[in-house]
């Protein structure tokens, strides 16, 4: 066990020594976290130089930024032997393009000694909009990928930190508090709440014990759908307000933010538009007092074809949301690289929203709001459109 731990002390002292040796001529040096990758660097009043080595012959890619979206990249192609200045609105290879303005020095990578060495300088401040401004003496946000192979692609080891360059300590990065809640209330709003009340909207027009159809125009589906999905759409402006706050501005250069963005106008749309529901008519009036003949016509009662139309818009444009909603989740996820245990939960709740669909469905429980409101007779001029056969 003594000659065991020798050999590993051993080999770590100089593997430290080799490092050393590769950074001797740089002011500082450090291995990433929970990465192969090491970085060695020198600063000076206006510039930074940069060397990176890894194990192996893969390319390396460097970026200054909080995520992989709007970030200022410097990436090493092994393959082509160049290294390119870079700038990346996103996680996916298209995302990642040239800077227009080539703001590094020096730059190389070669693979020697089994290793695959990256070396540029840029300025800490290039004066460009794409680049990341560098203060040394406070923390940068750090991104690193090595290839598992020479051609350029996916990544196998990857992370994001933050770098004191001044003092050379470095950090998990964590996200903000508000970013946090952000993503919290937007799964609670949109993972949770609203295919629970789409589900309750759609499948208990009548509840069970209602004495239906002898008791019609039970107002329980009605009050959740209207008041559960304000509720939606206020908690959504607040965590829109909570990812603006965080980051600094508005920003719509990731595809999250585009579908986000989509999801909450559509949103609010559909709240609004809601009230343009028309009239609804009917033989009584909401507290099931008798209404005179002459005051019986309304949009809904008489299905006049503007009912019709709002009706089929309204649920159509709410599936779209919904499924948009999810999709945004989705993509928030991947930005910010969280785990798989995400994605299932999320699933889950889809695969319960279905299945609850189908044993619903199987109860028979669907029934159209016309008939829940005013039953299956003939005698309703509404019923001429209805889906189901007419029970006197």
């Amino acid at each position: 066990m003594k000659l065991l731990l020798t050999i590993l002390m051993l080999f770590s002292f100089l593997s430290n020594a080799e490092e050393a040796t590769q950074c001797n001529t740089y002011q500082n040096q450090a291995r990433l976290i929970d990465s192969d990758l090491t970085l060695c660097w020198s600063l000076d009043d206006e510039a930074i130089k940069i060397k990176a080595f890894h194990p192996g012959e893969v390319w390396i890619g460097l970026g200054f930024g909080k995520t992989m979206t709007n970030a200022d990249a410097v990436i090493g192609y092994i393959d082509k032997a160049l290294v390119v200045d870079s700038h990346m609105s996103g996680r996916l290879q298209f995302d990642i393009n040239d800077d227009p303005e080539q703001n590094i020095t020096g730059s190389s990578i070669e693979f020697k000694d089994n290793e695959t060495i990256l070396v540029f300088e840029r300025m800490l401040d290039t004066g460009d909009s794409m680049d990341v401004v560098i203060n040394p003496s406070q923390f940068t946000d750090l991104l690193w990928a090595v290839g598992g192979n020479k051609s350029f692609g996916l990544h196998p080891e990857y992370g994001v930190q933050q770098i004191h360059f001044e003092s050379g300590e470095q950090t998990q990065r964590s996200f903000s508090n508000l970013i946090i809640l952000h993503a919290l209330l937007l799964v609670l709003s949109w993972g949770i709440l609203s295919p629970i009340i789409i589900t309750v909207t759609r499948y208990f027009k009548v509840t069970p014990g209602q004495n239906f159809p002898i008791a019609l125009d039970n107002k329980f589906w009605w009050v959740t759908h209207w008041l559960g999905h304000a509720g939606v759409i206020v908690l959504s402006i607040i965590a829109f307000g909570f990812s603006v706050w965080s980051i600094g501005g508005f920003d719509l250069s990731t595809l999250h933010a585009k579908v986000g963005i989509a999801v909450l106008a559509l949103s609010v749309i559909q709240g609004g538009y809601g009230w343009a529901r028309g009239t609804k008519g009917g033989p009584v009036d909401d507290d099931g007092n008798p209404v005179p003949r002459n005051m019986w016509y309304g949009d809904h009662y008489n299905m006049t074809l503007y009912r019709r139309l709002f009706e089929w818009l309204h649920k159509s444009m709410g599936y779209v949301v919904l499924i948009a909603s999810h999709l945004c989740l989705y993509t928030g996820f991947f930005l910010f690289n969280l785990g798989a245990w995400a994605y299932i939960s999320l699933l889950v709740m889809e695969v319960l929203m279905v299945g609850a669909y189908v044993l619903f469905s199987l109860q028979h429980r669907w029934i159209d709001t016309y008939h829940a409101i005013w039953g299956f007779s003939r005698s309703h001029p509404g019923n001429r459109f209805s889906k189901r056969p007419y029970e006197e």
